[in-house]
């Protein structure tokens, strides 16, 4: 009877530890992404080998205490062999996130897949993420027993450690100083007659500052994060899409919110008439955050990274002769440049023919399929951010930047003359940069694989798979024989149209010769391509360590071949 009632005790308390609720660390959050870093061993029945495991999933809806997510990027490493995710994944969080299940296909260069069923455990969870032990089965020519050590953070947002050690005490001081800001949901916000609804409705902060919203209306109100459109331009209030990035819930009157913004999006500038409509200023970017109530969407206000004192650069552009026909291959050196705000752009016109330069958003692309691409020239719509006016030959002209972001720019006549600025904050970095070469004849799908499973790396860039530290700059150089671009985008597994671009990374046209570059500042994975010829694509792996830059498959390994292959 006593060891009946002590079970029955154990029992209970064990029930009662699982209906906890979960470490509020664990908690995820809807249409949040999420980086799975995980390293261990695979072992088969006469081989073990190291493996690690790199994926990035978004959560979605929640039901119950299970919350479906969508498979972003994975790459999976065994013994040296990366194989990319391929296919429709099952990715669920149960219990709150207390446990994980992970079950998909992955494919290497040479087209061998593998099917990988996982169970997650957490172990602990802490403001820096959340520890798991994974394990399962992986299963290609030979089946392996997984066990991985795995840890899920934030994708998407960096915080560098302190360097030198200040108390607790100083670094409550220096928050309160520098790096909060507060914002007052003044009285009568809900009347959109008001005219003032946020005080102050424009911040400009540098990443790590946290704000402070405070109720001081006399009604609910709520602040999320999210993208504007325009209501065919009448007076009605703009309609948002919520980008997951802040929602504070409902706040009641006196009550406050605060976040914390770690990072800043790099995207290209709004429309003016956008900007106009929704009253924001003539060089919001929708890099910068905008804020809003979605229960009185008259109630906007943008957060933006803010200024630093920078030197001013001068950077000169070339149209080059010959530039205005479509079948020179050359038309601007270089195409792709990187500034700093406040930067002055020299237009020098080499050609024999006037030329213009305007900004704008590409509305369709040049798509090849199977190594047959289709010529056509790119068609544009103006942001009216820039525009030289017509540039006579021998002449040039000057215009300056003065924001940050992502600027497509093109010659309205000409339109396969066309490039990319990238405006950044001026941040010095120790970290090496990671230079990848555009291989020769890379435009052409070579071999059985290429045309089998043009969804994956085929050795078109050297190298195409690398893993990087945030802050990294990564420069991809031309070394082919006509014109590439450097896209980023999420793989969709179809033939036809392979990747969606996600506006992360954006060059413009890349002439032979000539290089783009872009810092990665954010963690997580990335997939780069060219949109004109999408079997050339790699993946960059973005993951705070002490480590210096390496590429993945580095191949020095001098073991017997790998038992998957």
């Amino acid at each position: 009877m006593k060891s009946s009632v002590l079970s029955l005790i154990a029992i209970t308390g064990f029930l009662v530890m699982l209906c906890l609720p979960s470490n509020a660390y664990s908690d995820f959050i809807s249409n949040d992404k999420y980086l799975i870093e995980a390293t261990g061993f695979v072992a088969g029945t006469q081989s073990i080998f190291d493996s690690t495991f790199d994926i990035q999933l978004t959560a979605g809806t929640q039901s119950g205490s299970s919350i479906l997510s969508t498979l972003d990027n994975g790459l999976v490493t065994i013994n040296g062999d990366n194989y990319l995710n391929s296919g429709n994944w099952t990715t669920t969080l149960l219990r709150d996130g207390k446990f994980l299940l992970l079950k998909g296909n992955a494919q290497d260069q040479d087209g061998n897949i593998i099917q990988i069923n996982l169970f997650g455990r957490q172990i602990q969870s802490n403001q820096n993420g959340v520890v798991y032990s994974i394990t399962g089965k992986i299963t290609g020519s030979e089946t392996f027993h997984v066990i991985y050590s795995a840890k899920i953070t934030i994708a998407g947002t960096y915080t560098p450690p302190i360097t030198s050690p200040t108390s607790q005490t100083t670094s409550q001081q220096n928050q309160t100083q520098s790096n909060i800001v507060r914002i007052s949901i003044v009285a009568g916000a809900s009347n959109p007659t008001n005219q003032l609804f946020f005080n102050p409705s424009v911040v400009s902060i540098s990443p790590g500052t946290t704000i402070i919203w405070t109720n001081n209306d006399n009604v609910p109100h709520r602040i999320m994060s999210g993208v504007a459109s325009v209501n065919g331009g009448n007076s009605s209030a703009p309609t948002f899409t919520s980008d997951g990035k802040i929602d504070s819930g409902i706040i009641a009157p006196g009550k406050s919110f605060q976040h914390t913004i770690t990072s800043f999006d790099l995207k290209t500038y709004l429309s003016y008439a956008e900007a106009k409509y929704l009253n924001l200023p003539p060089d919001q970017t929708t890099g910068d955050i905008t804020f809003f109530d979605p229960s009185y969407t008259w109630m906007i206000g943008v957060i933006s990274p803010t200024s630093v004192s920078t030197l001013a650069q001068t950077v000169q552009v070339n149209i080059l002769p010959g530039a205005s026909t479509a079948t020179n291959n050359q038309y601007l050196s270089p195409s792709s440049i990187q500034i700093t705000p406040g930067s002055t752009i020299i237009w020098v016109n080499q050609d024999s023919v006037a030329h213009r330069i305007m900004s704008g958003q590409q509305q369709s692309i040049t798509t090849g399929t199977r190594g047959a691409p289709v010529v056509a020239a790119p068609v544009f719509s103006s942001d009216r951010m820039i525009d030289t006016g017509v540039i006579a030959p021998g002449q040039s002209v000057r215009t300056t930047i003065t924001g940050t972001g992502v600027f497509s720019f093109y010659d309205p006549s000409n339109t396969w003359l066309n490039g990319n600025i990238l405006s950044i904050l001026q941040k010095s970095s120790t970290i090496p940069p990671v230079q990848v070469s555009i291989l020769p004849d890379s435009s052409l799908a070579g071999g059985s694989a290429s045309l089998h499973n043009q969804n994956y790396v085929n050795g078109y860039y050297s190298p195409d798979q690398i893993q990087i530290v945030p802050g990294t700059t990564i420069i991809w150089t031309n070394n082919d024989s006509i014109a590439h671009s450097i896209w980023s985008g999420t793989a969709t597994h179809n033939t036809v149209n392979p990747y969606i671009p996600n506006g992360i990374i954006k060059s413009g046209s890349i002439a032979p010769g000539q290089s783009f570059q872009v810092i990665i500042n954010s963690t997580g994975i990335t997939r780069f391509y060219d949109p004109s010829y999408t079997w050339m694509n790699g993946i960059i792996v973005s993951i705070p360590s002490s480590t210096q830059t390496h590429t993945i498959n580095s191949g020095t390994y001098m073991g017997p071949t790998p038992s998957l292959h």
